[in-house]
Order: structure tokens, then C-alpha cells, then sequence
């Protein structure tokens, strides 16, 4: 069965991962040296937090199973750090460069990242939108593409626009809810 995982900061916050710095491209090219500054920082903090048992519990599902897929809009790498496999949509805030490697508000994504993002949105069989505000555009309503075809579950402590389009809601710690997938016999 294909799963996939859609996958928002709620994750990372039992992790005590801070929000990155607030910036757009319009606002780097104004401030290059304090946003590089304000993402080492950053990234200092960062580098301190640890994968928490939800990012454990995903490492777990994909190990039981090949087709379990996670497409993350954190920038924070803890996934990666508990062993799984991910699609990063907004890119990588521990990667330094000229500039951070993040997208930001107004920028495209990756094309490559949007057509794999797209073509597991058209596979999967369940789709989990797990600690996500669905708000931020594009990515929000990209899991609606699914809608009509695949059993979509939202796990979250409060309801987002996208509530109305689940057929399940589960109100809670992500950490915590994500045990029902190792549960056996629990139907992804």
C-alpha cells in the first residue's frame, strides 16, 4: 500500500526545534550578512535538537515498508537524522552557501521536487498530513490532488483548511498519534 507522509514543523516542535528567521528573497538581497547570521544561529539551535519518536516512528514505517514516502516541508534535517528518506519541498536550512538553502515566500520550487512531490500525490493510497498549518502556498493545497482517490488523514492539534477535505482528523501530538501505524493489523 502507498503511504505518504506530508509532513509540517508539528513534527519537529516536541524536538524544540525554533521557527527559521523570517526572510524573503527581497529581504535577504537587503540584509545578506544579518540573514546569514540569523541562520547560523539558527542552525546552531538546530543542531542541538534530536529526532523525536514521530521521526523515529516514520524511520520505522519506512523500514517495514518500501512504498512508505515522506515528503517534508521542515527545513530542520531531523527526519534525515532518524534515518529516513525524504523529499525536502522547501529545501535545506543547515546548508550554507551564499545563501541559505531554503525557499522562500515568492520563490519556485524545485521543479525536479515538485514533479516527484506530484507523481506520489497521484500514487499513494493514503495520504497523512501530519503537523502541518496548511497555509503556506504552494504546498497546502498541492495534497489536494489526492483528494477523491486516496484516504486522507490529518494529524494535528487543531484544525486547518484542509480538515474539511479528511476523512480522518486526529487532534493530538503528532509524536504521540503516529504509534497507530505500528499497531498491528492497523489498515494504512
Amino acid at each position: 500500500m502507498n503511504l505518504l507522509f506530508w509532513v509540517g514543523a508539528g513534527l519537529s516542535q516536541a524536538s524544540g526545534v525554533p521557527k527559521p528567521p523570517a526572510y524573503d528573497l527581497g529581504r535577504f538581497l537587503l540584509n545578506q550578512e544579518q540573514c546569514r547570521q540569523d541562520f547560523a544561529l539558527w542552525r546552531q539551535q538546530v543542531l542541538t535538537c534530536q529526532p523525536n519518536r514521530g521521526h523515529q516512528i516514520l524511520c520505522e514505517l519506512q523500514q517495514l515498508d518500501p512504498n512508505t514516502r515522506i515528503v517534508t516541508l521542515n527545513q530542520d534535517q531531523l527526519l534525515q537524522r532518524a534515518g529516513c528518506q525524504v523529499l525536502e519541498l522547501h529545501g535545506n536550512g543547515l546548508e550554507e552557501g551564499q545563501r541559505p538553502g531554503v525557499v522562500w515566500t515568492g520563490e519556485d520550487l524545485d521543479a525536479e521536487v515538485l514533479k516527484q512531490a506530484f507523481t506520489w500525490l497521484e500514487e499513494c493510497e493514503t495520504l497523512v498530513l501530519l503537523g502541518t498549518s496548511s497555509t503556506v502556498q504552494p504546498a497546502c493545497e498541492m495534497p489536494l490532488r489526492a483528494r477523491g482517490r486516496a484516504r486522507l488523514i490529518e494529524i494535528n492539534p487543531e484544525e486547518t483548511p484542509l480538515s474539511a477535505h479528511c476523512q480522518e482528523c486526529w487532534r493530538g501530538r503528532a509524536e504521540e498519534l503516529l504509534e497507530r501505524f505500528l499497531r498491528p493489523g492497523f489498515a494504512h
